[in-house]
């Protein structure tokens, strides 16, 4: 009898013993499987924060080239109009000066207006050719020779001729100057008349040397004074 309460108490163990090694590994299993579904979730998550990233990154640039582009593009437009109204505005004041300009040489001698030489009488002429050296320029108004008073004005300053240059026009009652025998042609000590003016006639000690007149169509140019200057060696 004892053998055999012996014999079922072992076979209750030994059933009890694999029940319980049954159950753990079922409650291993359980564990095995938990622990593998979380990297999956994690992976997914991984997966998408880089794609969120790339598109910011896409976009960025797009943003930064678009607002320079409309920047610049202002700035051209309004450089542009800026341009466009300085343009007229120096438009609009080169006509005003022609318009001064045309109009500058009527009645008026270069000369004069810039006291650069005095304007002399007929009856002044006689005491303006005294002296070591004198110049005489018979004028007669216009516009090309108001050009040649500017451009004479230049050699009149490069050789101090300030004190020794006078202008006589021809708007006094002393006679045609083409006639050597009337007042002017006197008081100019003329041998012959003038038929071209203008003219420069040159005085040394009293003594009339050198009329510069053109015999052609042609007005006297610059170049005929300067040549005058360097044949009597008149110094600067």
């Amino acid at each position: 009898m004892e053998e055999e309460n012996r014999k079922k108490s072992s076979s209750k163990k030994s059933s009890s013993s694999t029940t319980k090694k049954t159950t753990t590994k079922k409650t291993t299993s359980k564990k095995a499987t938990t622990t593998k579904k979380a990297p999956v979730k994690k992976v997914e998550v991984v997966k998408e924060e880089p794609v969120v990233e790339k598109m910011e990154t896409e976009k960025k640039p797009v943003e930064e080239l678009y607002t320079p582009n409309m920047s610049v593009m202002a700035i051209v437009t309004v450089l542009l109009a800026a341009i466009l109204v300085v343009i007229y505005m120096v438009t609009l004041f080169m006509k005003a000066q022609e318009v001064t300009y045309s109009e500058a040489w009527k009645d008026k001698s270069y000369l004069v207006e810039k006291e650069l030489a005095p304007k002399i009488s007929c009856d002044e002429l006689a005491n303006a050719t005294l002296g070591n050296e004198s110049f005489i320029f018979v004028l007669s108004y216009s516009e090309e020779a108001f050009e040649l008073e500017k451009d004479m004005a230049k050699l009149i300053k490069e050789y101090h001729l300030q004190d020794d240059f006078y202008v006589y026009t021809l708007d006094d009652n002393c006679g045609p100057i083409s006639e050597p025998e009337s007042i002017v042609g006197q008081n100019l000590k003329l041998t012959k008349g003038l038929n071209k003016i203008p003219a420069i006639l040159f005085y040394r000690n009293g003594s009339l040397e050198e009329v510069v007149e053109r015999e052609d169509e042609k007005m006297i140019e610059i170049g005929d004074f300067q040549k005058l200057l360097d044949i009597y060696e008149i110094s600067k």
